[in-house]
């Protein structure tokens, strides 16, 4: 202990700051964000990526009617990829941002339960028909064998996306 000139009293300290403790607490945090951020699986998500596909095929089942075109939906172990009908045969549809094709990261699989999931070369297994019918489809997002979301078409022709963790694939 010292006594400084003005007869105050002062103990030397040891240790750190409140600024400094909430500064490594915050560099951890920040550490800790960015090895769970990259970790294997966690940035791609299925449900939202789900919906996006549901969004694009309900605004093309309404383009189909308004067209006349035939829109289509072919589907891969690992890959999806919209089609649309033109004279030549089907061909791969083309949308601002790539938005007309995907591949799923590693351990990611699609699992399509459709009348016509064996369709060959390059037809779409799921048809989109300018009279409004849709091919009876569920498409399941699967990451190592567990069930993460899925898009199917209700009674009345609507896509909608659900979360499929509860159930198994």
């Amino acid at each position: 202990m010292t006594i400084l000139a003005t007869g105050i009293k002062t103990a030397e300290t040891y240790g750190f700051t409140l600024l400094e403790m909430m500064l490594v607490l915050l560099l951890l945090s920040l550490g800790a964000m960015m090895v769970v951020a990259n970790w294997p699986g966690a940035q791609y998500r299925a449900g939202q990526e789900g919906q996006r596909l549901a969004e694009r095929l309900n605004g093309l089942n309404r383009q189909a009617a308004l067209s006349g075109n035939a829109y289509g939906l072919r589907v891969g172990a690992d890959r999806w990829q919209l089609k649309v009908w033109r004279a030549q045969g089907w061909q791969d549809l083309t949308l601002p941002g790539a938005g007309a094709g995907q591949t799923l990261p590693d351990g990611w699989r699609l699992r399509l339960i459709a009348p016509g999931a064996e369709a060959a070369g390059n037809a779409p297994q799921v048809l989109l028909l300018p009279g409004g019918e849709i091919t009876p489809f569920r498409l399941r997002y699967v990451y190592n064998d567990r069930l993460m979301a899925e898009i199917a078409p209700d009674e009345d022709g609507v896509i909608h996306a659900t979360d499929g963790q509860d159930e198994t694939p």
